[in-house]
């Protein structure tokens, strides 16, 4: 996989900020017999247009971590921004308005429509978001994200027609399609071969570098973590090292 130097050139550049922070953030789930702490004093700041990739054995809090990135876990304590929108007071339908344009997830399965063509998928959010009214922009942004990811000639195939590397490619673009501020995604190629799965690490490691989005990218394999800009591990929800 390799991505065209003229689409990298395109991309906007941006100040250095924060796209997402935590402060001290404790999430505590109800258990069987108690109370298990998923995250624990966690401080975490991501920067816009850069890359982090989350590691940690099994139950160690990554999926916690992310969904807390996501806007779909309030925290029990702490303070959570997202591309400086401080979210503690906001009600439920204002987060899902900052999830929606501010945050784009990959996930594992992918999640595509498969009675959809891949440049319809990727418009998807844009109708979410914009109402059908904007038929032409949702088209025009779509194709350009696929062609930013190498992905325009999948336009009018199918998922069923695609393979499962270039299914997640189309899924990423679909994440991409709203510019949001932080791109999230959970072990993406779990489903994947080798080369298909280190394919698609790259690409989504690319993605700050095209777009200024930064990516938190939770990860097993020890290769990919190391291609991020930033290592964060989790043990017990704890950050033990970064």
């Amino acid at each position: 996989m390799s991505i065209s130097t003229e689409a990298a050139r395109s991309a906007p550049s941006v100040a250095s900020h924060r796209a997402a922070r935590l402060t001290m953030v404790d999430v505590v789930l109800a258990a069987p017999g108690g109370t298990v702490h998923a995250l624990r004093d966690v401080d975490l700041d991501v920067h816009a247009a850069s890359s982090l990739a989350v590691t940690g054995a099994s139950g160690s809090g990554k999926s916690t971590l992310l969904s807390v990135l996501a806007l779909v876990r309030r925290p029990t304590s702490g303070g959570v921004a997202v591309d400086g929108h401080e979210t503690s007071g906001l009600d439920r339908s204002e987060l899902v308005s900052l999830r929606s344009s501010r945050v784009g997830t990959v996930f594992q399965s992918f999640h595509l429509e498969g009675s959809l063509s891949a440049v319809q998928n990727v418009m998807l959010p844009w109708y979410f978001k914009h109402g059908r009214t904007a038929r032409r922009t949702a088209k025009e942004r779509a194709l350009g994200v696929l062609d930013l990811l190498g992905g325009v000639h999948l336009a009018d195939r199918r998922p069923t027609d695609m393979c499962e590397e270039d299914r997640q490619r189309v899924a990423i673009a679909r994440a991409l399609v709203l510019d949001p501020a932080l791109v999230l995604a959970d072990e993406p190629a779990t489903s994947l071969d080798r080369d298909a799965a280190d394919s698609v690490a790259e690409l989504l490691l690319a993605v700050p570098r095209l777009t200024g989005a930064a990516v938190v990218m939770v990860t097993a394999r020890s290769c990919v973590a190391a291609a991020a800009d930033r290592v964060v591990e989790l043990d017990s929800g704890r950050i033990v090292s970064a």
